[in-house]
């Protein structure tokens, strides 16, 4: 379900929004939309990093642990490009 919401922006940054939607072929809704789903998922990221963190490993599974996390953040790059 989408929802409509109303924000206040500096004119500034909505003139450079536009551009870049314009630019990127998508309407400045998508544009923000998006963007505000990756600082979401990249907020998440780093808090599931913050808590591994406080997890006790031993140096075979934090080995494990800092591979797996490398090659889940290389395959999001590859497969959630940044508009």
């Amino acid at each position: 379900m989408i929802k409509r919401v109303t924000i206040s922006v500096e004119s500034s940054l909505v003139d450079e929004l536009r551009s870049l939607a314009k630019k990127e072929g998508v309407s400045l809704s998508k544009l923000i939309a998006k963007s505000l789903e990756e600082l979401l998922v990249e907020k998440k990221k780093r808090e599931a990093g913050r808590k591994l963190l406080n997890v006790k490993l031993n140096e075979d599974e934090a080995k494990m642990a800092l591979k797996e996390l490398s090659r889940i953040r290389e395959e999001d790059r590859w497969q959630n490009p940044k508009l």
